[in-house]
């Protein structure tokens, strides 16, 4: 149980923290002037079902996250459009890349101008099947469009924060 608590404390600390700050600063810590706070949430919702669909392997869901032209960039792959994008995401899950994996996304900073808008966040990948770890954190850089009512990922690139035994 320990071993848990020590694993979970950084996690808590960065989830505590981003909660903190929504409760001291009103819940929209990083809007600018003239920002819709109902696309700020889609937004966010955006980004937080990128992850849960993962971990639901919902291949669909998760493809339809981006835009029929969207591009996805990371270490592990990339793909442009939406087909692309879905077959990536089956071929990955096939060769059970993110089996073991649960993806949790922290803080974001969300810029909105009109009908289009950026982000960036802070995400860590917990191990949970072996010992309880963080398995990976990282960077998302997302680029977003309203389409049809409903905000679309143009761009994601996913950065990986190199560890301590990549550096030795």
């Amino acid at each position: 149980m320990n071993s848990i608590r020590r694993v979970l404390a950084p996690v808590m600390g960065v989830v505590a923290g981003a909660v903190a700050a929504g409760v001291l600063l009103g819940g929209d810590a990083t809007a600018a002037q003239g920002d819709n706070p109902d696309d700020r949430l889609a937004i966010r919702e955006v980004i937080d079902h990128h992850q849960m669909y993962i971990d639901l392997r919902d291949a669909d869901g998760y493809a339809n996250l981006y835009a029929e032209d969207g591009r996805y960039r990371s270490p592990f792959g990339s793909a442009d459009g939406r087909d692309e994008i879905k077959a990536m995401f089956v071929d990955l899950a096939a060769k059970g890349f993110t089996k073991g994996k649960r993806h949790m996304t922290g803080p974001a900073m969300i810029e909105v101008a009109g009908t289009t808008a950026t982000a960036r966040s802070w995400y860590w990948v917990a191990e949970t099947e072996k010992a309880p770890a963080v398995y990976a954190t990282g960077t998302y850089t997302d680029t977003f469009r309203k389409v049809n009512g409903e905000w679309k990922i143009v761009q994601r690139v996913q950065t990986l924060d190199q560890s301590s035994s990549q550096t030795e």
